[in-house]
C-alpha cells in the first residue's frame, strides 16, 4: 500500500521551509481568491439572513472554512469532477457560477439550473463538473470513488475529489 506523508511549506513560526515545494502564487491569483473569500462571505450574511426571515427554506454558511473550499478550487483543474457536501460553494464561485446562480438556487425559481426541483443551498452544475450535493453525510466518499474509476476506465486524464466536510460530518454524526 503505498503511505503518502504531509507535505509542509511553513515551519511553526510561519516561515517558509528552505526546499519544501513552497511555490509564490502570482498577485493575479492571490486578488481573486481574496476577492472570492469576501464575496463568499458577503453572499453567506446575505443568505442566511433570507433564511432567518423565512424567505428561503434552508441555509448553510460557509463561515470559517472560505479558504479551503478557495484554496482547493484554485489548486484543481476545470475537468476535475467535485463531489461536494456542504460548505463547498466556495469551488463553484470560483469557477464561475455567479451570485445570481446561487440566488436562483436558494430560491427555487425558473432560473435555477435545477428547476427548484432541489432543496435550497443544493448547489449543482454539470458544465462546472459540481455534482450537486446531497444531504446525507459522507455520500460524497463511495460516490467519488465511483466517478474515479469511471475516468480510469474511460482513461481520463482527471480526477473526482470528495471535498473535506465529508469526513468531519461523518465523524460528528454521532455528537448530533
Amino acid at each position: 500500500m503505498l503511505r503518502l506523508f504531509p507535505t509542509n511549506v511553513l515551519d511553526g513560526n510561519g516561515e517558509i521551509i528552505v526546499g519544501s515545494d513552497y511555490e509564490q502564487l502570482c498577485e493575479e491569483i492571490a486578488v481573486k481568491m481574496y476577492t472570492s473569500m469576501v464575496t463568499l462571505q458577503m453572499m453567506d450574511t446575505i443568505f442566511y439572513e433570507a433564511q432567518r426571515q423565512g424567505r428561503i427554506s434552508f441555509y448553510m454558511t460557509s463561515t470559517g472554512e472560505e479558504a479551503i473550499s478557495i484554496a482547493a478550487a484554485a489548486a484543481l483543474t476545470a475537468d476535475d469532477i467535485i463531489l461536494p457536501q456542504y460548505r463547498e460553494p466556495g469551488i463553484l464561485l470560483w469557477r464561475g457560477f455567479t451570485i445570481e446562480e446561487f440566488a436562483s438556487q436558494c430560491f427555487g425559481n425558473k432560473d435555477d439550473c435545477g428547476k427548484g426541483r432541489q432543496m435550497s443551498n443544493h448547489y449543482g452544475s454539470k458544465k462546472l463538473n459540481f455534482v450537486t450535493i446531497s444531504s446525507p453525510i459522507a455520500t460524497q466518499l463511495p460516490q467519488a470513488v465511483g466517478v474515479a474509476y469511471s475516468l480510469k476506465m474511460d482513461k481520463k486524464d482527471y480526477f473526482s475529489v470528495a471535498i473535506k466536510n465529508t469526513v468531519t460530518g461523518a465523524q460528528k454524526q454521532h455528537d448530533q
